[in-house]
């Protein structure tokens, strides 16, 4: 028997030191989907390939907007609570579905209804106050879901996973920055390049467009105004976005290589 859950890995510029407490690995963090508790890996080894896709082929990302402590009346975890950048209806409904599919196995889930998506960063003891400073928000992203095997003492280990596609990658470019921004919508693509530029300079994510553009020279000029606001608010390592490259579609995936001027 093994203690088994579903989780989403989660990718983010985390910082190098996090107040007392006992933190999980960075390699190790993620959202917890759906937990099986004490169980037989080899049994549910067969009803992997047909368990249900999740219907989108990106990771989703948003920003760790608040640390919580978790669960409320007892307080043992340390946690991050999450502002999504994109509908996370879509992660929601997948959350949803994984349980009904686990339920038509014979799993039981007390708490099938109150799916509350957050990142656990550590376990207790802790001082509350010290992570009450900490410096958000914390950009972050999805790269896929994974039946996890709980080895203890904060380790986890991955016994099955179906990945995602990363919303950027980074891109080798002479003397400027570049990325390879990738979106199922051109809304998507905008917030995409947006969580690419914070991940370098995690601050912009306070100065996100209110509302998502829908053209790529649209989408260029939001990402200019947001780098000349924080310019003048806060510093900003980045001079402008370049009015540079088109947009391929492929695979009802659309792929644009942003320049970023340092």
């Amino acid at each position: 028997m093994q203690r088994l859950f579903f989780g989403a890995h989660v990718c983010a510029p985390w910082p190098e030191l996090f107040p007392s407490g006992r933190v999980i690995g960075e390699t190790m963090r993620h959202i917890t989907l759906a937990f099986l508790g004490a169980c037989s890996f080899s049994k549910l080894q067969e009803q992997l390939p047909n368990i249900p896709p999740p219907s989108f082929t990106v990771g989703l990302g948003g920003t760790a907007s608040r640390v919580v402590f978790l669960p409320p009346d007892e307080q043992r975890v340390a946690a991050l609570e999450l502002q999504w950048w994109e509908n996370p209806q879509s992660l929601i409904h997948y959350q949803k579905n994984l349980i009904d599919w686990l339920t038509s196995l014979g799993y039981a889930f007390h708490d099938q209804h109150s799916f509350y998506p957050h990142i656990t960063i550590a376990r207790s003891p802790f001082e509350k106050e010290d992570w009450k400073n900490l410096v958000l928000p914390i950009p972050f992203y999805i790269t896929g879901i994974h039946l996890y095997e709980s080895m203890g003492n904060l380790n986890y280990q991955s016994r099955w996973h179906h990945p995602l596609k990363p919303p950027f990658v980074e891109l080798e470019h002479t003397a400027d920055i570049a990325f390879e921004i990738r979106g199922e919508t051109m809304e998507q693509l905008h917030r995409h390049a947006e969580l690419a530029l914070c991940f370098i300079f995690p601050p912009l994510a306070a100065y996100t467009a209110p509302i998502p553009s829908q053209s790529l020279d649209e989408i260029i000029i939001e990402l200019n105004n947001m780098i000349a606001t924080a310019d003048t608010e806060i510093g900003c390592p980045f001079k402008a976005v370049s009015f540079h490259g088109k947009i391929h579609q492929s695979n009802h995936l659309f792929c644009w290589e942003m320049i970023v001027d340092v």
